[in-house]
């Protein structure tokens, strides 16, 4: 019998804290960016002004069920969660950065729930002038110009010990950064940033305060990311990746703003590499030309509702046939590594996203998103309602994956799952 100690402490924490209320115009989302040019699209899922302070903390907690596939029995869940963020300076030009979260999770789900804390970054930044910035140590880097799926967004894989928002901005946020030496130089109209990822382990470490140096760096590695604002509405990005037995990585993001209220947008990535199959059934199988590409539109109306349409393609996952003829262990086997390394289990999917907030009253948000597999009737879907009040807010959130048998989502384990959770600002 496991004992989840931390999730019921958290829980007890977060419902007899008693805090006062929080400013209105504080509201959730990605915590500050690095001073990074070349970011061409880290979508925080709010964008509203901040209270002028150094650090974020919040304690949250979570209740929920679901099902599992096949079961009429009910899963449940508890969860209890204390995240902080510190983003100062202690002297001028030098910028400190210290990111963490810990999860306490006790569910009888698959997976069954675990205690992870992860430490997202810790970091020192110099600023030498203000065209010249140099990073050393624990850094999350973001790369990508799409909604749903980033190809360029290689130091994703292997980043995320705890999935409990499955939203893509927040995927982004609540993962493990890389430790780095980066080096960006910035011009009037072109960046240039540099990055060396040493090897610091070899394989992740599931215990829960791990620093999991073998899943974040777990080989030597490099990234180069340059750009140029061709206009006001246009920057397009170029990026080269690679590393001790990593083929060279090329990729590109464009995003271009088409009106007031329209965005288009394209990343692409392409080199040597395995299929996906290949590293999830661990076969020794040799490297072949892989593409990765999303392709999008973001569509802003004048009553604050945000839809996002993307297509993705990642020629490294089976194909519809190739999917079938997969056996039900291995089909889990390949979502599984999919997960872990954050990459498109099929070969192409649709991904809807929307955002509506102030729905029916002030500070009421809703959002979701579909993901529909182009090869099979097969798809996921993620429904939240937010409310919040000065200093707490309130969640309820819904999720499903729906099928045929034998297609990729009617292989997630879960068949649907509902939760509803409690934040609290302190």
């Amino acid at each position: 019998m496991r004992h989840h100690l931390l999730a019921p402490w958290l829980l007890l924490l977060l419902l007899g804290s008693g805090l006062p209320a929080r400013a209105a115009n504080d509201g959730p989302g990605a915590p500050p960016d690095d001073l990074d040019a070349l970011s061409l699209a880290d979508k925080a899922s709010d964008a509203d002004a901040r209270p002028a302070r150094a650090w974020r903390l919040f304690v949250e907690g979570a209740v929920g069920q679901g099902r599992l596939r096949g079961s009429d029995d009910k899963v449940s869940l508890y969860r209890g969660s204390i995240d902080f963020r510190f983003d100062g300076h202690l002297a001028p030009g030098l910028r400190a950065v210290f990111s963490d979260r810990l999860d306490g999770i006790d569910s009888d789900g698959v997976p069954p729930g675990d205690n992870v804390n992860t430490l997202r970054e810790a970091y020192l930044s110099w600023a030498r002038t203000e065209d010249q910035i140099l990073d050393l140590g624990r850094v999350n880097i973001r790369n990508g110009a799409a909604t749903g799926f980033n190809p360029t967004d290689w130091f994703k894989a292997n980043a995320l010990r705890a999935i409990v928002d499955p939203d893509p901005a927040l995927l982004r946020e609540n993962r493990q950064g890389t430790v780095v030496l980066q080096g960006q130089q910035l011009w009037d109209r072109a960046s240039l940033t540099v990055a060396f990822s040493p090897k610091l382990g070899r394989s992740p470490d599931p215990e829960t305060f791990a620093l999991n140096a073998g899943a974040t760096n777990p080989s030597n590695r490099y990234l180069v990311a340059g750009s140029y604002k061709v206009s006001d509405q246009f920057n397009p990005q170029l990026l080269v990746y690679g590393g001790t037995d990593i083929p060279v990585q090329v990729g590109m993001n464009l995003s271009a703003l088409v009106t007031d209220a329209v965005v288009l947008y394209g990343e692409i990535a392409a080199g040597k590499g395995q299929s996906l199959v290949s590293q999830a059934l661990s076969l020794a199988e040799p490297d072949e030309n892989q593409q990765r590409a999303s392709v999008g539109l973001t569509y802003t109306t004048p009553f604050n509702l945000t839809l996002t349409g993307e297509a993705e393609y990642n020629s490294a996952a089976p194909r519809g046939d190739q999917w079938d003829q997969l056996p039900g262990q291995a089909q889990q086997q390949v979502l599984a590594s999919a997960q872990s390394l954050q990459d498109l289990p099929t070969r192409s999917q649709w991904f809807l996203h929307a955002v509506w907030k102030d729905l029916w009253v002030k500070r009421f948000n809703l959002s979701g998103f579909l993901r529909q597999d182009m090869q099979s009737p097969s798809r996921a879907v993620w429904l939240e309602g937010r409310y919040a009040w000065d200093r707490a807010e309130m969640a309820l959130q819904w999720q499903a994956f729906s099928g045929s048998p034998g297609t990729v989502f009617y292989a997630v384990p879960q068949r649907q799952t509902v939760q509803l959770v409690l934040r609290i600002y302190l």
